[in-house]
């Protein structure tokens, strides 16, 4: 039974709709550079996360104090995405939401999230500081500090296309192509072209592209979105053809 097989039993969907056609027609592998730069990468990524716990460690307690006294629940938000090989993971995250939130649903996927959304997370959220704790992720492998976005596991359709192009041949990252090119309001197929795109120039200076890229995002606030914010942005058009996609 291969990933995606066991993925799909994990989530309970089943039926997953066929893939659409991208620049890429086929499972795109990484050059023999390319793998040289991997390792090379997850040199980096240990150092970098390593340095960067150490020195945020004063805010990273700071905050996970505002959110315990925020609202009621841990502090620190877990939740099953799916990483390299498509093997499934726990990823950390400051908790943004109030525990009533619905479980593995990716937020783009509720109609009400705001509605979850707590006074301190709101700011988590804004400035993505709610993200820090995947620096452990990062240490422990799981993760790298650029790549593609790890998934919901009940994000099926998406997952599909990853598999099928190869995206999972790299560690997901805390940000990466689609997260400096549309952020929020990119849809799947969208977001899955950009992966190919990252994969077939996967190198140092596309990283440290989307490293500047991302500090700009960030503190922009550009396509930043939440839930029914998302789908307000497109046209009746896209939401036909998303809903279509999207697996319910």
């Amino acid at each position: 039974m291969n990933n995606t097989e066991n993925l799909a039993q994990e989530s309970g969907l089943q039926g997953i709709p066929s893939a659409p056609v991208f620049s890429a027609t086929q499972s795109l592998r990484l050059t023999p550079a390319a793998r040289v730069y991997a390792a090379i990468k997850r040199l980096l990524d240990v150092l970098l996360s390593a340095v960067a716990l150490v020195l945020l460690s004063p805010l990273l307690l700071l905050t996970a104090l505002a959110v315990k006294l925020d609202s009621r629940g841990p502090a620190i938000f877990r939740q099953k995405r799916v990483g390299k090989d498509g093997k499934v993971f726990c990823v950390y995250k400051f908790r943004s939401m109030s525990t009533e939130a619905p479980k593995n649903v990716a937020t783009a996927e509720l109609k009400n999230a705001t509605e979850y959304i707590t006074g301190v997370g709101k700011v988590l959220r804004r400035t993505s500081l709610d993200e820090l704790p995947q620096l452990w992720n990062v240490l422990r492998g799981d993760m790298s500090l650029v790549g593609p976005r790890p998934l919901v596991v009940t994000e099926a359709y998406t997952h599909q296309l990853r598999h099928r192009f190869g995206v999972y041949q790299l560690r997901p990252g805390i940000t990466g192509l689609a997260q400096t090119n549309g952020r929020d309001l990119v849809d799947d197929d969208k977001k899955v072209a950009m992966d190919c795109e990252y994969l077939r120039h996967f190198s140092l200076w596309q990283d440290l592209k989307i490293l500047f890229m991302t500090v700009y995002v960030v503190f922009t606030r550009k396509n930043y979105a939440e839930g029914d914010e998302v789908a307000a942005s497109d046209t009746p058009a896209q939401e036909e053809s998303v809903s279509q996609k999207r697996v319910s």
